[in-house]
């Protein structure tokens, strides 16, 4: 977004996006002596840079002026930089949870502001807000909400020849691409490219005019992300029989894992399944040559940034926000860290914590849910972090049959009758827990959510089932 808008003002505008198993995610001396040898005399970083204090003097000393563009949450020493455009670095703005994009797109709208230039030519770049937020998983609250709003209504109507070609790579439809699609088919396609191989070939998809390029590199990113899933998987058994024997031998309550051979590019998608399966703060630690680059992701109820902090004795960098966060360390301190940080977690994880909760909404009859009832919810839209989906449940519901769906039949495929109401349901990854109930049972209590299944040019309701018990005096 930046890149486009600075090059429709000036011809001298260059970009570089660090290798992060050389030089790590954010600002570094090499970036810097590359700036130096080829005369740059402004450095503007996107979504880093505000933890970078000697980076920043570095660049002082070579005579580069640096403004900072950073979401992240600031150290106790913020760099002396030639501005710091950070919401969490400034009392007065009223709105602290932008993306780094976002932050990016305040820009834009100040520079154009300050060059007397029409703001709204800058709406075209929504899509990239909406997709950027939306990856970048910050609350769907405030500005956010607004921003991914109208920018998934231009996501879906985008003429970005890169953006197009990836969403016909997804096999998505353009007018109905969703923050789900984002979530699990353009953002993870966009991220692969920096994982396991070149960060710039996604930025080249969606820099370029060309429909032959944008084809072939949307092409590109589904391979490298074919690639990234398959060693995910294996890395992913390894860390839950870690993850696992830490719970049940250690008794711990955030799982800090580490291995030898683990590819640093996906290690942050492995916390965040291991978050979700055991619902524990986790972070994954890649070590070569006896240093540690972790990834973290934590729970709703851990602010996984500020606990770090306490453990920095430990630590070479660090850096990230509440629900995210990265480290460098030794490896040799990997073992203290993980002392420390289960230490701390015992001030604010307790027992009921670690129990995955499911928060219900309302309690609904089946023949309460029909088309208008989904207009009332699709308004509450868009949904993400700090604004789930709506969530109902629904008591002493017959099943009228059932059976098991998917590759590896590990989803649940229903149909539920109230009276003369029949409906469907759909509930992935709930084989196992709905085979146990229904053997016992055909009468349950469901908890779901409601939507459209659209199919072949028709549209149904269906029930998005996330959880499913036996019909019992406790309820759901």
């Amino acid at each position: 977004l930046l890149f486009l808008v600075f090059k429709e003002i000036t011809p001298n505008i260059y970009y570089y996006i660090p290798n992060r198993f050389q030089e790590g995610y954010g600002l570094n001396e090499q970036a810097i002596n590359t700036a130096f040898k080829n005369k740059i005399k402004l450095i503007i970083t996107v979504d880093c840079g505000v933890s970078s204090v000697y980076e920043i003097e570095k660049a002082k000393d070579f005579g580069i002026d640096v403004i900072i563009s950073d979401h992240h949450i600031p150290q106790s020493n913020i760099p002396s930089a030639f501005a710091v455009i950070n919401p969490k670095c400034d009392e007065k703005y009223p709105f602290k949870e932008l993306a780094g994009v976002g932050v990016s797109f305040k820009i834009a709208q100040a520079l154009y502001g300050r060059l007397n230039k029409n703001q709204d030519s800058l709406y075209e770049f929504l899509d990239f807000v909406a997709l950027g937020s939306i990856a970048d998983s910050v609350p769907f609250i405030g500005e956010n909400r607004i921003l991914i709003k109208y920018g998934l209504k231009i996501l879906n109507q985008t003429k970005k020849e890169g953006l197009k070609a990836l969403i016909k790579e997804c096999g998505l439809n353009e007018g109905e691409i969703s923050t789900k699609d984002i979530n699990y088919a353009l953002a993870p396609r966009l991220n692969a490219a920096g994982r396991l191989d070149d960060p710039k070939i996604a930025l080249d998809l969606l820099l370029t005019e060309s429909k032959s390029k944008a084809r072939h590199l949307a092409r590109k990113l589904s391979e490298i992300n074919k690639n990234r899933r398959n060693i995910g998987t294996n890395i992913l058994k390894e860390a839950k029989m870690q993850a696992q024997k830490q719970m049940s031998e250690e008794n711990n309550c955030i799982l800090v894992l580490s291995a030898d051979n683990w590819n640093q590019g996906v290690i942050g998608i492995i916390a965040s399944r291991l978050v979700e399966e055991f619902n524990r703060p986790t972070i994954v630690i890649s070590n070569k040559d006896g240093m540690g680059k972790g990834s973290g992701r934590s729970t709703r109820n851990f602010h996984l940034y500020k606990a770090i902090e306490q453990c920095k004795e430990f630590l070479e960098n660090y850096g990230g926000h509440k629900y995210a966060a990265g480290i460098g360390i030794k490896s040799e301190n990997i073992s203290g860290f993980k002392l420390k940080m289960n230490e701390i977690s015992q001030n604010f994880i307790r027992e009921k914590d670690l129990i995955p909760e499911l928060e219900i909404d309302a309690s609904i009859l089946l023949n309460e849910i029909n088309f208008s009832l989904i207009k009332d919810i699709d308004a509450l839209e868009p949904f993400g972090l700090a604004n789930p989906k709506p969530v109902f449940c629904s008591f002493k519901n017959n099943i009228f049959n059932w059976r098991l769906v998917g590759g590896k039949k590990e989803h649940l495929k229903l149909k539920v009758i109230e009276k003369d109401r029949l409906l469907d349901g759909i509930g992935f990854k709930l084989a196992k827990v709905g085979s146990q109930v229904l053997a016992d049972s055909k009468i349950v209590n469901l908890a779901f959510n409601i939507e459209l299944n659209k199919w072949n040019g028709a549209e149904n309701i269906q029930i998005n089932i996330k959880d499913i018990k036996s019909n019992c005096l406790e309820g759901i």
